[in-house]
């Protein structure tokens, strides 16, 4: 009878079939593009982040005739052009922490699982799908931010650059690579917290911490400890050279970190998927 029973757990299991990354992939991206709340999301950031860099050139384009003379030659136009991205990226996070969450909050990391048991296959179709959607949003967002900004800031004789410029390039390019790192740390959250709000709430903690209390630290501190922060590392490459701060690291220095950071992530998300029942 045990001799039995050997025979047919390897029989189904040979008949088990073996569901291929692309098939993984293709599956996570269904499961992705039939949840309206994606699109609204998506959408929701776009309008958000354009629509506060409108908002505040207006305001800020109305009084720049105000300014003293100084300002008016420190002013940076294209991080300007850009302050409504940190707002549109809280619904990029918001996306990455649901697209893990939520298959746990509805029961279906299980049926999930059951059809690929190939744990590491199903994180790396997440983390590719997460990366891919952050960073097609990410390049939409900035290219219309800058392009309305520097209309604005353009309409009110302000300083302006050309979106051919090789600073402007560098700042789309780069901020596109590192627009996976937070959705990312937002889905290794939900892995292990299976939740939507513990998640959330602890990854804008370390998304804003840096800009919020970095200035209330020694400078030592700012230096050798937060600039080893996700976000500070990731704002020394997209941001590094249009902007000065105690907080930036050198460019190959800040690539290491963000890479680090990513190791770190995905890493942890293996290790919990892989080492916990659904």
């Amino acid at each position: 009878m045990a001799s039995s029973a050997a025979t047919l757990d390897r029989s189904t299991t040979r008949q088990q079939p073996n569901i291929g990354f692309g098939a993984t992939l293709k599956s996570e991206w269904t499961k992705m593009i039939s949840t309206r709340s994606t699109y609204i999301m998506l959408l929701i950031a776009v309008a958000l982040a354009v629509g506060l860099t409108a908002l505040i050139g207006l305001a800020v384009g109305s009084t720049y005739d105000d300014w003293n003379a100084s300002d008016q030659a420190s002013f940076e136009p294209i991080s300007f052009s850009l302050a409504g991205m940190a707002f549109g990226s809280i619904l990029l996070i918001v996306l990455g922490v649901n697209l893990v969450a939520s298959e746990y909050s509805s029961g279906m990391i299980r049926t999930t699982l059951a059809v690929t048991p190939q744990r590491g296959r199903l994180l790396a179709a997440k983390v590719v799908l997460i990366s891919v959607v952050t960073m097609v949003a990410t390049l939409v967002i900035t290219i219309l931010s800058l392009a309305v900004g520097m209309a604005i800031l353009g309409a009110y004789d302000m300083p302006t650059v050309s979106l051919s410029d090789s600073d402007v390039l560098r700042t789309i390019v780069l901020l596109t690579l590192t627009s996976p790192l937070f959705p990312l740390i937002g889905a290794t959250f939900a892995f292990l917290f299976r939740s939507i709000a513990t998640p959330i709430t602890l990854v804008l903690a370390v998304f804003f911490a840096p800009s919020m209390f970095g200035a209330l630290f020694p400078r030592w501190w700012q230096e050798n400890v937060l600039s080893l922060l996700p976000s500070s590392a990731a704002d020394s490459l997209s941001l590094g050279h249009v902007n000065d701060s105690d907080m930036y690291l050198d460019p190959a220095i800040a690539a290491v970190v963000v890479a680090a950071w990513l190791v770190i992530v995905i890493g942890a998300a293996y290790v919990t998927l892989t080492r916990r029942d659904a």
